[in-house]
């Protein structure tokens, strides 16, 4: 079945509740397998079925805005009392425990769907090849185990592994990436009338070299010769750059630096950390020019961090900082109080905003699935061909190309192979039948064009239609 059959016509809210369609719908989604032996049964069931998921919050406004259209498309209302974290919905993701534990942005994703914490967990790296091996090993492979609070749903994390209780038992198994969206990530700037000359800037044009400069620690002051040869309304912005960047293992800083090393990977004539390419600040990406040893890399700007993870924090001290520039996610830019520069597209030939409307400003038409299989399209190529290889290939890396914004990612999800056994035995036992059927339906939901044609409303980009059905067939067959 393609959702897109029970889309309804005309254009409608997100909140807007259809529980008529609950109970048939359900059985359609869950009808729509051939391989996969998912439990009977309707999904949605509040009392044991809600699912927990963390890590990238790129797509934190994604998660909230298909879980309530999920719920009412399929489920109804779904409260318990006292209320949980996912509210009326089935799904709670970046939950306030994880989020005051610094347990969310996409290193944690990883490190969630290493240690079996939650249903699923999300990720923009989405990791790097030896990440995903380990991954597909025992629990804490990635960098070791051990969470401060509790999540609102099973599974939380076992005391010992292998677990095995009641007659249960976790496997390990081989982990999905199942791409579910795309995004934009901005390049905001706090300038006031007070540091300009009395008039603030309304509008910004970036090159790409302008872009690094301002990040490798370049440009020490807004006036900057180059920046107001394309901005002449910088001449009287005589105040001091600060550079905002990501606490965390961030995947809105690894999809920005992939496009640093794609625009301006060499820093040719750099002060700042001089001779040191963009690519060298890849693999650990919260590492940037003149922040690793103040003082000790030559002449750079000032560079402070939020010292939380997310990209709200990340805005929030921007806001803080006089003459700041800094980059997040768009959902956590746009409306913020903070300017939204154009940026200079692949084809130079346009400055382009990160947004049209509400949805961004991406272009995923020269972008690939791995593998030629429905299986390696979710990332379970045994050749090595997954999305792992963002940066040798055009699978993930949505920087730098077309004409569209230049500075695009995507963001997936990690969920294991085999969650379908109702044996007792794999990768997650612990989930209940009811939330294997959460999980399932609520995922095939993620991959229709219904959920898909409604991203654009808050503030994401589909993913291109014709991967939509391999995609689905890929996660199906082997969840």
């Amino acid at each position: 079945m393609d959702m897109s059959l029970q889309k309804r016509v005309g254009p409608r809210p997100l909140a807007v509740l259809v529980t008529a369609l609950a109970c048939a719908v359900c059985c359609m989604v869950l009808a729509d397998v051939s391989t996969a032996a998912v439990p009977k049964g309707l999904n949605c069931v509040a009392s044991d079925g809600k699912i927990n998921g963390r890590g990238s919050t790129f797509q934190k406004k994604l998660q909230a805005g298909l879980a309530e259209l999920y719920r009412d498309d399929f489920c109804g209302n779904t409260p318990k009392v006292p209320e949980d974290p996912a509210g009326n919905t089935m799904v709670a993701y970046n939950y306030a425990a994880a989020e005051g534990a610094s347990g969310t942005g996409s290193g944690q994703g990883v490190k969630a769907a290493s240690c079996r914490t939650d249903a699923f967990s999300g990720t923009d790296i989405p990791y790097s090849t030896t990440q995903l091996k380990e991954l597909d090993e025992a629990p804490g492979k990635t960098g070791g185990c051990g969470i401060t609070f509790t999540p609102p749903f099973q599974p939380n994390e076992p005391k010992e592994w292998p677990y095995t209780a009641s007659g249960k038992k976790d496997t390990t198994a081989n982990v999905m990436s199942v791409p579910v969206a795309g995004s934009s990530v901005t390049v905001d700037v706090n300038l006031t009338a007070a540091n300009c000359g009395g008039t603030a800037p309304t509008e910004l044009n970036f090159t790409a070299r302008e872009v690094s400069r301002l990040f490798g620690g370049e440009v020490k002051k807004w006036n900057d010769s180059e920046l107001e040869g394309t901005d002449p309304v910088l001449k009287n912005c005589n105040t001091n750059v600060t550079r905002v960047v990501r606490f965390d293992e961030s995947g809105t800083s690894t999809i920005f630096k992939s496009y640093l090393i794609r625009a301006d990977n060499e820093r040719s004539g750099a002060a700042c950390a001089p001779g040191k390419k963009w690519e060298a600040y890849f693999a650990k990406n919260n590492e940037w020019p003149g922040k690793q040893s103040p003082g000790a890399e030559g002449e750079c700007s000032a560079i402070t961090t939020a010292g939380v993870s997310g990209g709200p924090a990340l805005i929030t001290k921007l806001k803080e900082t006089e003459g700041g520039v800094g980059y997040a996610d768009l959902a956590d830019a746009i409306g913020k109080g903070v300017l939204l520069a154009n940026v200079q597209n692949s084809t130079a030939t346009s400055f382009q905003p990160p947004n049209t409307g509400s949805g961004a400003n991406c272009d995923y038409k020269t972008l690939t699935l791995p593998g030629a299989t429905a299986s390696d399209a979710v990332g379970l190529n045994g050749e090595g061909d997954t999305w792992a290889n963002n940066q040798e290939t055009n699978h993930g890396n949505a920087t730098d190309v077309g004409s569209k914004y230049p500075i695009c990612g995507l963001t997936w999800d990690l969920v294991y192979t085999g969650l379908s056994s109702s044996a007792g035995e794999n990768p997650i036992s612990r989930l209940t039948a009811d939330q294997r059927r959460t999980e399932y339906s609520y995922f095939t939901f993620l991959l229709s064009s219904t959920a898909q044609e409604a991203l654009t409303s808050i503030n994401y980009a589909a993913l291109p239609s014709a991967w939509l059905p391999k995609l689905k067939t890929g996660f199906q067959s082997n969840f």
